[in-house]
């Protein structure tokens, strides 16, 4: 199970105070506050919900370990071209990864090693993007249960607001504005507390989804 935290923020928001408030049609500043907090909220929404990195930010990943342990049971024998018991990578949540900082493992005396990044590389041409064993190459053995392997990865779209993709920051103003206007309305709090689904048919198509990638099904 991955654990992950972001230990750079971004440093601007996809979405644009003046142009909120432009979309708001507000003029003054009285409300400005408010408003920036609602941006970062939609903006954390939009990530939580698409699983993706929008604008540039560090990403620290935290997983248990490379054995595979969540395919299902399997009763009899499997019969297959060069099933795998271990992973020869890891899948890194939050897509786009940009680059890979450092990878660590961690022994059962709580020790880090950092991982030579000559025995890997970035997999980044498809999403998730995978950190990649060179052929030849293993992971460490004898590591603590828990934790055993960090990595920091920076991800995202690009540095500016205009890197991330033009429905995503429809969807977000979209969302904004609805939770602006809904703002202490509970009269109906299941409806105030959903998602609009014209929000949602923009975010949709940039969802990722769990597949296939981490299970010796895959072959991969």
């Amino acid at each position: 199970m991955a654990g992950i935290r972001v230990t750079t923020a971004p440093s601007v928001e996809p979405l644009a105070l003046a142009d909120v408030k432009s979309y708001l049609r507000i003029s003054g500043s009285s409300e400005d506050t408010l408003i920036n907090l609602m941006i970062q909220t939609v903006r954390e929404f939009c990530e939580d919900f698409t699983g993706r990195a929008l604008i540039t930010q560090t990403i620290t990943m935290n997983i248990d370990g490379t054995r595979m342990l969540d395919d299902p049971l399997w009763e009899g024998t499997r019969v297959a071209p060069d099933v795998k018991f271990y992973k020869d990578h890891i899948q890194l949540a939050r897509p786009r990864v940009q680059s890979v900082t450092s990878v660590k493992t961690f022994s059962d005396s709580d020790v880090a090693t950092t991982f030579s990044a000559s025995k890997y590389y970035l997999d980044n041409q498809r999403e998730p993007a995978r950190v990649v064993l060179r052929d030849g190459e293993t992971w460490p053995v004898s590591l603590r249960v828990a934790n055993s392997i960090e990595i920091v990865y920076v991800a995202g779209y690009g540095d500016a607001a205009t890197d991330v993709p033009a429905p995503l920051r429809l969807g977000m103003m979209q969302h904004l504005a609805y939770l602006y206007d809904q703002r202490g309305d509970m009269k109906d709090y299941l409806q105030t507390r959903s998602m609009p689904p014209a929000v949602q048919n923009l975010y949709q198509s940039f969802k990722v989804l769990e597949g296939m990638s981490g299970s010796i099904l895959a072959g991969v």
